[in-house]
């Protein structure tokens, strides 16, 4: 068996690829490949097996990228935003995390969720969240039916909820329509748990109501942190850290300056830089995280 026959073999069993699969990876027919693994195959060997070379490259390189994980840290923000969770879930009371886009908000639900484990219900929001849609998502984790019109739903997660010591988290909540917002008001008031409402800035306009049809709600929330546009200097030091041992100021300077304060990017620069120093046998530097931060998307 050739040495790449032998590499492709293993890592199809170590991956569970079925051939097909690696057929339509590599853009041959199933036959084809079939042919090759058999010994039989009476085309060109050299440039499939080129084609085979590239294919395990790629997915040991993607196995290598993998490995480099951003952990959760607990900045300044994410200790506040947590602190946040905790009270509307100590408090029974409706609270909001608001911020912009890339700042943590979603990995601070989670890890709320994660510590919580039995006591909390996230549900992440999407463009066709509309009312029925919430209640049936909400249904579904508190193992009740999803039959029956909003009031049936309502009435069936209210019963479930009340005297229970869950939190309701919904992320991305500025996606949620006026009826889907009264819903949850609705059930936070006859139930008494504690609602945490995540989002976008636009989150508090959505909450206040176009005309001030909202001012139910609007009224009930006890606390709303926002963490603003970018993370401060501190953040970002504390994330670079976690992943980079003994990352000098140089450097801790380029990634603050080329993340801009935005945790999603200084996510994707961490993972670039440490690559690019890998792939070219390097220290990490700020020339690298300059270099890998031209790539990046403005």
């Amino acid at each position: 068996m050739s040495l790449i026959k032998n590499e492709l073999t293993e890592l199809m069993a170590s991956k569970g690829f079925s051939q097909a699969k690696v057929a339509r990876a590599i853009s041959v027919s199933g036959s084809t490949l079939s042919q090759y693994l058999s010994g039989k195959y009476p085309g060109n060997i050299k440039a499939l097996e080129t084609e085979i070379s590239a294919f395990i490259e790629r997915c040991n390189e993607r196995d290598r990228s993998h490995n480099i994980t951003i952990p959760f840290v607990m900045t300044p923000s994410a200790k506040k935003g947590l602190e946040l969770i905790k009270l509307a879930h100590e408090c029974k009371e409706i609270n909001v995390l608001y911020g912009e886009a890339g700042l943590g908000k979603t990995m601070i639900l989670k890890r709320y969720a994660e510590e919580n484990k039995n006591t909390v219900i996230l549900i992440e929001a999407d463009p066709g969240y509309t009312a029925k849609v919430l209640l049936g998502e909400l249904c579904r984790q508190l193992n009740l039916s999803v039959v029956g019109n909003l009031h049936d739903l309502i009435e069936a997660c209210v019963g479930k909820l009340n005297g229970s010591d869950i939190v309701l988290i919904v992320d991305e909540a500025e996606l949620l329509p006026f009826r889907a917002l009264e819903v949850l008001r609705r059930i936070h008031d006859r139930s008494g748990v504690g609602v945490v409402l995540a989002g976008m800035p636009r989150l508090i306009l959505n909450l206040k109501g176009k005309r001030g049809e909202l001012v139910q709600l609007y009224s009930r929330v006890g606390f709303a942190l926002n963490l603003g546009n970018s993370l401060p200097r501190s953040d970002v030091k504390a994330i670079s850290s976690s992943v980079i041992d003994e990352l000098d100021e140089e450097t801790e300077d380029a990634f603050f300056t080329a993340s801009k304060g935005n945790a999603r990017r200084l996510s994707k620069l961490l993972r670039g830089a440490v690559r690019v120093c890998r792939i070219n046998d390097m220290n990490i530097n700020a020339a690298a995280v300059q270099q890998f931060a031209q790539m990046l998307i403005n």
